[in-house]
């Protein structure tokens, strides 16, 4: 028979939150029991990654652990789903209670945190209509200021193998592309190369991640099957008709500079 054991017999007090990021605030409150010898579980909500959620769950766990390293195994990280309330019967054993802290404390934000220290790095999204030289630029971006590159071919070849053209495909696929390139974008400069042919569809992904957009052009025939709306206020945009590749990477290291975006190839 295998016997369990038993790690620590002592109760512990339990911390539910999104730790969108983890701050001072949050440790602060924490240290509150652990300074007093009492364990404590950090139950981490298993956000799906959005604006206001930017950090990915192993990010928050690390924050967490590099935070509350010194307490050993006092400390015990859990990933639950998503809630949005508690709820509990009769009295089972535990309280709830709220641990009033100092007033500057209390007033620490995740949402000003994130502000004055944005996790992401920089994501630039060329779209154009099929055949504009997407891939071109890309791969000559990439030369000139390094980064990753996710091209729209083979995101359709992995993260959106299931999906078809229609509409509202196209749009999960653009989304799914966004989430996976804010996740890259937390260590290196991100190039996408993705139509992302509707407007509808480009607000959607500015709320998400605001990258910048490099809208590149060219004369082609119009086909009915691969639908395209040109931006309306791109921050960039290149002519492929009119431009060298080098010319059109020449404008926008030029546009990367005057907003501070410019990467160091590594």
């Amino acid at each position: 028979m295998t016997k369990i054991k038993k790690i620590n017999t002592q109760s512990s007090s339990l911390f539910v939150g999104r730790w969108q990021p983890f701050h001072k605030g949050h440790q602060t409150l924490i240290e509150t029991v652990l300074k007093k010898g009492k364990p404590v579980v950090i139950a981490i909500r298993d956000t799906e990654i959005s604006h206001k959620n930017p950090y990915s769950t192993y990010e928050r766990w690390t924050m967490i652990q590099k935070a509350l390293k010194k307490y050993g195994e006092l400390v015990k990280i859990v990933v639950i789903p998503d809630i949005d309330e508690i709820c509990y019967g009769r009295e089972v054993g535990y309280d709830i209670r709220k641990i009033e802290l100092d007033q500057k404390t209390e007033t620490i934000s995740g949402t000003l945190t994130r502000l004055k220290n944005p996790p992401t790095q920089k994501i630039i999204w060329i779209t154009g209509q099929s055949g504009a030289g997407k891939t071109t630029l890309a791969s000559a971006l990439q030369k000139e200021l390094g980064g990753v590159i996710l091209d729209g071919d083979e995101m359709r070849e992995t993260i959106s193998k299931d999906l078809g053209f229609s509409k509202k495909d196209r749009d999960t696929h653009n989304l799914r592309v966004a989430r996976l390139a804010q996740v890259l974008s937390r260590k290196s400069l991100v190039i996408v190369s993705v139509i992302a042919p509707f407007e509808q569809t480009r607000s959607k992904i500015d709320q998400l991640i605001k990258p910048i957009w490099v809208h590149i052009k060219r004369k082609l025939p119009k086909d009915a099957n691969k639908p395209y709306q040109d931006p309306k206020q791109p921050h960039i945009r290149v002519e492929s008709d009119k431009q060298t590749t080098a010319e059109q990477i020449s404008i926008i290291v030029n546009y990367l500079k005057t907003v501070n975006h410019t990467s160091q190839k590594s």
